[in-house]
Formats: structure tokens, C-alpha cells, sequence
């Protein structure tokens, strides 16, 4: 399979829900023009962002029928497939977004229980479900979810990740870029995509092709213009603009927000997404942060956040 390298920005897609739990599916065409006019490169769904630990599969195909349907011909979509204990979901999980029309598919390890051996031969049945599609392993915890708990060098997992055809890159969710770095060395044509958002600017130093994450999900333009500042040679420039973001996700943290909250809020209030609410059974449940608290969130936001659409 030819792998192309993607860049850029690919914000991580919520998925809005109402107070019950139910997919609010009409909300896919809204967001997907929004993030267009935000200048996204692309976007990436279900994964930790877009709660699909905590959503049936059912809903997970729902969402992603919806979003892929509103995204054609306008944005890539890297579906997410994986926290499934049934390995056969994420294997239909996977066909159904490369039957849909998915640029990509992406999944965790099975578990941090889980061999070396055991997470690739589960990576190759989902890579054969979606054959056309490129397949990103998303790394996270220092890649302890594929190896049964322990660190893996970088050479040691590209070669083991040869069975896998569709093999293409790496949604990189860690702070250590000198894995990252070496990822690139053994591996030039691996496409790296990091999922730290208050790191981006650091990883881009070590070379992370662009970055995919949750505060990106409501800062998408200001995070175009931070990776088109660093590709000009802007260091300084995009440093600051990094460190404004960085106020925002450092506001958003406080317990009486939350991240995943937090974010919901700002679609709404920002750019006039209602969003709805976090998942039932996920760690928020299906609360939203009082009016006061989004209020002083929504402040943060104007002093420091670049917008196109946003108000």
C-alpha cells in the first residue's frame, strides 16, 4: 500500500449526545462545515475524544455513517475502532468505516494484558477488514497497551508491525518525542501524528508530521496557524500562539469543567454547535459544567484563541 503522509491539523470529533445518550446524528454536517471554514486538514473520530469506549457499536456506526456521509468530498476521516473486549467488533467496526468511505482506520492495543504478538495479529484481521484503508495504531502510555504492560523500543515495533500490509502511521498520544524521533529514524515514510496539544510545537521540533487532539477540537484554526508559523520558520511566533492554547487547556482542567465538558461548552457557545452532553457510562456522565464556569471558560477563550467562524 503507497502511504501517504498527512499533515497538519486533524482535530479529534466529539460526539453530541443528548442528556439520554442518544446520537444527535443531524449535528455531522454542521460540524463538519465548521471545521472546513476552520481550515482543518482532516478529522479524527471515537477515539478517546469522541467517547467510543463508552458508546455501543451500534452508535459508533451511527455516528460515523453521519459524519463520513457530511465529510465527502470536504475532510478526511481516521475512524477509530478499537476499546472493544470483543475483538470482532473493532474487525467490523473497521469494515464498516472502509464501506462508508473513511480515509483511515485506528485502534488502541487490546489491553495492557495483551503480547506483542496478540495486538498485531489483532491489527492484521483489522487491517484485513479494510484493506484500501491506511491503519494508524494509536500509541498511548508509552505503548504498554501492546506489549503486556512494558515499554517497547521503536525499531522492535515497526518490524513486528510489518505483518500488518496497511500499516501506515501512528496517532502518537505520549510525551516521550524521543521515541517519536526515532520512530522517524528507522521508519521515514511512518506518518506520525501526536496527540499531546499542549506539546505540539515540541513535537513538530522532533517531527511529528501534524497533531490530532481534544483542545484542537474547539481551537482548530489557531493550532493551523501555530503549524503553519513553525513550517515558516516562525518559531517564536508559534511558541506564543502554543502557550495562548495552553492557557485555555490548563482553564478547561479545573474539576469544576473537566476537558471533555469543557469543550462541549465551547462548541455551543462559540461556535453554535449545541453539542450536547458527555456519555452516560463515561467519566463525566451526562453533566455539563455550571453557566458561571463556562462563562469564565468562555473569557479564557476570547483572549487567547484565533477564530474564523467563532463569535
Amino acid at each position: 500500500m503507497k502511504k501517504n503522509i498527512m499533515t497538519g491539523v486533524l482535530p479529534a470529533l466529539m460526539t453530541p449526545l443528548d442528556t439520554e445518550g442518544n446520537v444527535l446524528a443531524e449535528l455531522a454536517g454542521p460540524m463538519v462545515d465548521m471545521y472546513a471554514a476552520e481550515k482543518a486538514d482532516g478529522l479524527y473520530m471515537l477515539g478517546g475524544t469522541g467517547e467510543g469506549a463508552w458508546l455501543s457499536v451500534s452508535k459508533r456506526k451511527q455516528w460515523a455513517e453521519a459524519v463520513l456521509a457530511a465529510a465527502k468530498g470536504k475532510l478526511p476521516i481516521y475512524v477509530h475502532v478499537g476499546y472493544n473486549e470483543n475483538l470482532d467488533d473493532s474487525v467490523e467496526l473497521a469494515a464498516h468505516a472502509a464501506k462508508n468511505g473513511a480515509s483511515a482506520v485506528s485502534s488502541v492495543g487490546i489491553s495492557e494484558r495483551a503480547s506483542l504478538d496478540e495486538n498485531v495479529a489483532y491489527f492484521k484481521r483489522i487491517s484485513d477488514a479494510a484493506p484500501e484503508l491506511p491503519f494508524y495504531i494509536y500509541w498511548v502510555s508509552m505503548g504498554k497497551t501492546l506489549t503486556a504492560g512494558k515499554s517497547i523500543p521503536a525499531e522492535e515495533l515497526l518490524n513486528a508491525m510489518d505483518a500488518v500490509p496497511t500499516f501506515a502511521g501512528i496517532k502518537f498520544t505520549d510525551s516521550n518525542f524521543y521515541l517519536l524521533e526515532r520512530f522517524k529514524k528507522y521508519r521515514a515514510d511512518i506518518n506520525i501524528l501526536t496527540g499531546f496539544d499542549e506539546l505540539a510545537v515540541c513535537s513538530m521540533l522532533m517531527g511529528a508530521d501534524g497533531n490530532i487532539g481534544l483542545l484542537q477540537g474547539v481551537t482548530c484554526y489557531h493550532f493551523k496557524v501555530m503549524y503553519e508559523k513553525f513550517r515558516e520558520g516562525s518559531i517564536k511566533e508559534a511558541r506564543d500562539l502554543q502557550y495562548r492554547a495552553n492557557e485555555l487547556a490548563e482553564f478547561y482542567s479545573r474539576p469544576e469543567i473537566g476537558n471533555l465538558p469543557g469543550i462541549k461548552a465551547l462548541m455551543d457557545r462559540i461556535y453554535g454547535i449545541p453539542a450536547g452532553y458527555p456519555s452516560l457510562n463515561g467519566p463525566y456522565g451526562a453533566k455539563l459544567p455550571e453557566k458561571s464556569a463556562v462563562d469564565a471558560l468562555v473569557d479564557v477563550f476570547h483572549k487567547n484563541i484565533l477564530t474564523v467562524t467563532g463569535k
